[in-house]
Formats: structure tokens, sequence, C-alpha cells
């Protein structure tokens, strides 16, 4: 497993004990799930569904960066990661 897929897991892990606050979790959960997905396989196709994905999450998760600061850190990292990566 890459280092990019582990930062993803943790992501999962720290978002997971807030499925009960709110179903929008479950969605963020799904999405962090098919952002795995697309980074295992680096395609040009990926990597911009990847991107797009990430845009979005972080732009949703800023206000409550300081709740969930390992997603936040970790999907930075994803961010370069595929910016690297094109």
């Amino acid at each position: 497993m890459s280092e990019v897929e582990k930062k993803i897991d943790q992501c999962v892990s720290e978002l997971d004990p807030f499925r009960i606050f709110a179903p929008e979790v479950d969605q963020a959960v799904k999405a962090l799930k098919d952002l795995k997905n697309l980074v295992k396989e680096p395609t040009k196709e990926n990597i911009e569904k990847a991107s797009k994905i990430v845009a979005e999450f972080l732009r949703q998760i800023s206000p409550y960066a300081s709740y969930v600061p390992t997603t936040f850190s970790n999907l930075k990292f994803v961010e370069e990661w595929l910016k690297r990566t094109k």
C-alpha cells in the first residue's frame, strides 16, 4: 500500500466516528474510498478525477479543519502528490 493510500485510510478512520452526527460524513467516506481507488491506478483520467474530489473535499472541510486535522493535512498531502503525478 502506498503512502498516499495510507493517508486516505487515516482520513477514513478519523471521519468514521462522525458518521452518527451527519449523513454528509457517509458521503465523505465514500468519496475517500473512491479517491483511494483512483490513486491506486494513477492514469491521467484518474488523476484528474482524484484532483477534483480532493479540491471539493478541501473546500467543504476547511471550516472544520480544527475538528479533523489529520484529514485536512492528509488531503493537502494528497493534493500535492496529485500535482506532482500529473
